[in-house]
């Protein structure tokens, strides 16, 4: 009795196991629901662009296969000196307030147009994001107001690493002046790339940071000036910006000095 009462327990557990196999099975043979990902934020930043309050200023730049936003803006004074391009640092819109948006407004005043370009949202150390970064480079300098006079290139923050490898292997693309804002690489490795490729550059080039910049991209702007003073490099300037990032004050001190190094380049 005792046996035949054994093998009918373990007969409904086998059962019961058997049945939870299949139901696992046929949860497995279901097809997986499509997961809608968000919208990349480089797509909100065209949103915000094509909300941004004065519609003269958005300008889509570009074919089909590399349109791209910028903020326009044309100089306001009777003598053109030439072109600002203005890249801000990584995961930041054409129209975020800041030191992008102040320079905006003081380099029109200096003869400059300028266009301020919303920098690619994904990490700028991929191939793809460079060939991007290139074909928008390129769509700016086949630009009629980018011929007319010089042309200053502004790259803040991460932006600059990307880019500058660009100008390095795309001697086509060219500037009169370079001025880099808060630059820092994300490794070490790339920090020193960073230092080398601007010392192979012959393009005038002013290396600003803040006081108040994390201690890494101090650390790195330290080091860039170092390698600059040992090989003598004439054209490499770099000055530390006294004040806090937020202040209006410091934008408007940054943008000063930006003036008064371009005039010791003979362009005023």
């Amino acid at each position: 009795m005792f046996k035949a009462l054994v093998l009918l327990c373990l007969s409904v557990l086998s059962l019961q196991l058997s049945a939870a196999i299949n139901n696992d099975n046929e949860k497995n043979n279901i097809a997986s629901p499509v997961i809608a990902f968000p919208m990349s934020q480089q797509r909100l930043f065209d949103q915000d662009l094509t909300k941004y309050s004065d519609t003269s200023e958005v300008a889509w730049l570009g074919d089909k296969d590399n349109r791209f936003l910028t903020l326009w803006r044309e100089q306001t004074t009777g003598h053109v000196v030439g072109t600002s391009w203005l890249f801000g640092d990584t995961y930041t819109s054409a129209n975020s307030p800041g030191i992008i948006q102040t320079l905006r407004n003081q380099l029109s005043n200096k003869g400059l147009h300028s266009y301020s370009v919303s920098p690619l949202s994904q990490a700028l150390n991929s191939t793809q994001s460079e060939e991007r970064l290139l074909a928008q480079l390129q769509i700016l300098q086949e630009k009629v107001v980018s011929q007319e006079g010089k042309r200053l290139m502004v790259l803040q923050g991460a932006n600059s690493q990307a880019i500058i490898n660009i100008l390095i292997h795309n001697p086509d693309i060219y500037v009169d002046a370079i001025v880099l804002i808060s630059t820092n690489s994300p490794t070490a490795a790339l920090s020193t790339q960073l230092s080398k490729q601007l010392l192979e550059l012959k393009t005038p080039i002013l290396d600003l940071y803040r006081k108040t910049d994390e201690l890494a991209v101090i650390e790195q702007a330290k080091i860039r000036n170092t390698a600059a003073k040992r090989v003598n490099k004439s054209n490499y300037r770099q000055v530390e910006v006294i004040g806090l990032q937020g202040q209006l004050e410091t934008q408007i001190t940054t943008s000063q000095i930006i003036y008064g190094w371009l005039v010791t380049q003979d362009w005023y």
